[in-house]
């Protein structure tokens, strides 16, 4: 594990070290999640394939019926536990 400081700017900003930033190829305009555990904040990148693939899930091209959607939905749910049940017997 490696231990770096900086400090945090009057907006609350905090500038990542550019050795920090060239380790994990993290550019201007990558996103973050803050995890907050034992009083301690960890910073995790989100990765550019998981957002580009979450984001590709959101827009769409075609209507969507919300109806059809949450049916299917919930079929899939069902399928789900039922395998998941059978697979626990």
């Amino acid at each position: 594990m490696e231990l770096v400081s900086g400090k945090m700017t009057s907006k609350g900003q905090i500038t990542i070290p550019k050795e920090l930033r060239d380790k994990l190829g993290l550019s201007e305009g990558d996103q973050f999640r803050f995890l907050l555990e034992n009083d301690e904040v960890k910073i995790l990148p989100i990765k550019k394939k998981m957002l580009s693939q979450a984001i590709g899930r959101i827009v769409s091209e075609e209507e969507i019926d919300l109806d059809k959607m949450r049916k299917v939905a919930q079929q899939e749910a069902s399928e789900h536990l039922l395998t998941e049940d059978i697979d626990h017997e």
